[in-house]
């Protein structure tokens, strides 16, 4: 800060900016002139440190030309609270106690200030009691005036948490032109940016139901409907997930099952993922077999792929009266055949990924079902589960918690495995969707 410009100043110009802040309003011109005599006036370039956080304070600043910015200290930096000019008194607690600053004081351009010592003002209280009572009665109006604002910020804060709240609220707020109309504004802002964020939850909500509605959750076989158990699961990471399921009769005694993984998480994925659900259908009930399908759909996907996405999936038929059963995976590691007594057949995939590349080709796996024997599709969302340790579910575990279900229907077995995958991560946020289908062949009835 530079020398004092007293000399420099009209010194009635001083008084008069004095007497016209609220907190001296009631003093006379003589005691108002006795403190700008006795308190220097100094001059500060734009961007000084006038008060510090925490100091000790013994003085307060008048601001008799320019402005200066309020910043409070907090744990992730310092936060701006109000921008004041001519007339305003800053750090005055510091002018009647000695007790520590409670924010820091930065002249925001070059400043004109009056410093008023707090041996200034003891003199002058001491000297004068009906001075010390008219300011004391000032200061005691301000802090009442406080209730007030406290009472407007607590009615707009119940407001925001019903979803009622309207700027208009804080106007009182913006009329007090120093501390308090900043503060209006940016809780204008939070209120604007809450509600946009509740909107966009409760669109994401409404895009998590619509998704799982696309899901079956039921299947009408006809005279075949006591020949199997199906279930199925899926736990999205996020509200919207790339994870899919599907079964569906594709003639009387066909039961077509589906599984996919689509690259990425969230929207993008989800939308991707309806994209490779409605095609597979489509393309399925052509009659084409297992790895002619996924050569078909993966052709479809990898057309005008812009954003190279692509697909975990696999596809299976199974003839509900003679048990003959096919199976073709694009990429897609978690499927299994579990025959009671015989522990898990892992079915390796027969084909790439889908829809990176025109021309993939697709083997096909043959087996035959027998009653009891368990199709199990899951996602690598399963396998690759951590814990709050690091440590992963995976293949081992899977493989373990399948087998120890063996017997079980096929409700039976989604629900066991998916209370042993949730004892394994406990609270530990998942990292991938979770889905997993179960299809128990019971045989003709």
């Amino acid at each position: 800060m530079s020398a004092s410009v007293t000399q420099g100043l009209d010194l009635a110009m001083a008084v008069g900016v004095l007497r016209r802040n609220a907190t001296f309003s009631a003093l006379s011109e003589e005691h108002c002139a006795r403190i700008v005599t006795v308190g220097p006036i100094d001059r500060a370039d734009a961007g000084t440190e006038l008060i510090r956080q925490g100091e000790i304070g013994r003085f307060a600043f008048l601001v008799l030309e320019g402005e200066v910015r309020i910043e409070v200290e907090t744990e992730t930096g310092r936060v701006p609270v109000a921008r004041l000019g001519t007339g305003s008194l800053v750090g005055e607690i510091g002018a009647f106690a000695a007790t520590p600053r409670t924010a820091s004081v930065i002249s925001e351009t070059e400043v004109v200030l009056l410093r008023i010592d707090q041996s200034t003002i003891h003199a002058l209280m001491s000297e004068t009691p009906g001075a010390a009572v008219a300011v004391i009665g000032e200061l005691g109006a301000r802090l009442q005036g406080l209730n007030g604002t406290i009472a407007a910020l607590t009615q707009a804060a119940h407001a925001l948490a019903r979803d009622e709240f309207q700027p208009g609220m804080l106007d009182m707020l913006r009329r007090q032109a120093d501390r308090f109309s900043p503060f209006a504004d940016v809780f204008d802002e939070m209120a604007l940016e809450l509600r946009r964020k509740r909107m966009l939850g409760q669109e994401m909500a409404a895009a998590e139901q619509i998704q799982m509605a696309l899901l079956p959750d039921r299947i009408d076989a006809g005279p075949l409907a006591g020949s199997f158990e199906i279930s199925a699961s899926m736990t999205p990471a996020k509200h919207v997930g790339g994870d899919f399921y599907d079964y569906f009769m594709l003639d009387d005694e066909t039961l077509a099952l589906a599984i996919g993984d689509v690259s990425g998480k969230g929207v993008p994925a989800a939308i991707f993922m309806s994209v490779c659900r409605t095609t597979l259908r489509s393309v399925a009930r052509q009659g084409l077999s297992p790895g002619r399908t996924l050569a078909e759909v993966n052709r479809q996907l990898a057309e005008g792929n812009r954003e190279s996405m692509f697909v975990t999936m696999a596809y299976a038929r199974l003839n509900l009266r003679s048990g003959a059963f096919t199976c073709a995976s694009g990429g897609h590691e978690e499927v299994f055949l579990l025959r009671p007594g015989e522990g898990a057949d892992q079915m390796e995939p027969t084909g790439p990924a889908l829809g990176l590349f025109d021309g993939a080709e697709f083997g096909e796996i043959h087996r035959t079902l027998g009653p009891g024997d368990h199709l199990i599709l899951g996602t690598d969302g399963i396998t690759e589960a951590f814990n709050a340790a690091g440590e992963v579910f995976g293949r081992t575990r899977f493989v373990a918690a399948l087998e120890e279900n063996a017997d079980q229907s096929a409700q039976a077995m989604v629900a066991n495995v998916a209370s042993i995958i949730a004892a394994f991560v406990a609270d530990h946020p998942p990292s991938d969707d979770l889905t997993g289908l179960a299809m128990r062949y019971l045989g003709p009835k």
